[in-house]
């Protein structure tokens, strides 16, 4: 769907904003409706014409971030994003998150990882599935993917944008389907070999 990967780029672009911030020590946690991990925001098909909705709210504890994904218009996703700031992410294996759906039924999530600022760029991503009671579903990093807002998935030969620079952490709902959706998530935790052993 050309149109639509020309609609997640622009998108992105659109997402840009400010100030980079330090490299986190190790290990990293992002332990949401804290500090700067109560900063995500929501970012939607809107800035093309696109008619999905995606709200982020946060509690003490965690963030929520529901809507619905519409196909009209050329629209078809939601996601919410960190903000701009530069992670070395390279001494870790995997990335776990510990959440729910709100909806009260399984649904399908991404894991996005950029490397750049510029939108057409190659960013890591990941998809994972959310059960409607609290789990932690870990995703190794051996299983990532590379892709492109022009081009879509990338061959695994494709080397450009390396986990020792990753500009801005997200998540998102675009798998092609329309409909409600929420996830409520408590903390995301970046897993080195020695973590994943114990």
């Amino acid at each position: 769907m050309p149109w639509f990967r020309s609609l997640f780029g622009a998108a992105l672009l659109a997402g840009a904003c400010t100030t980079a911030s330090d490299t986190p020590a190790d290990p990293l946690t992002l332990d949401f409706g804290k500090g700067d991990n109560a900063s995500w925001r929501a970012l939607n098909d809107g800035v093309m014409g696109g008619r999905s909705i995606g709200v982020v709210d946060y509690s003490r504890k965690t963030m929520t971030w529901a809507g619905t994904v519409s196909l009209e218009n050329n629209g078809g996703f939601s996601s919410v994003r960190s903000e701009w700031g530069t992670r070395d992410l390279s001494a870790f294996e995997s990335v776990t998150l510990r959440c729910r759906t709100t909806t009260g039924e399984p649904d399908t999530f991404t894991l996005t990882m950029e490397t750049a600022r510029q939108w057409w760029l190659p960013y890591w991503k990941a998809n994972f599935e959310a059960a409607a009671e609290w789990q932690e579903v870990t995703l190794p990093f051996s299983e990532l993917k590379k892709s492109s807002a022009m081009t879509g998935d990338l061959p695994k030969l494709w080397a450009w944008g390396a986990l020792d620079d990753i500009e801005r952490i997200g998540l998102m709902k675009y798998d092609g389907t329309a409909g409600d959706f929420g996830l409520e998530v408590d903390w995301m935790r970046f897993n080195s070999g020695s973590d994943l052993r114990n």
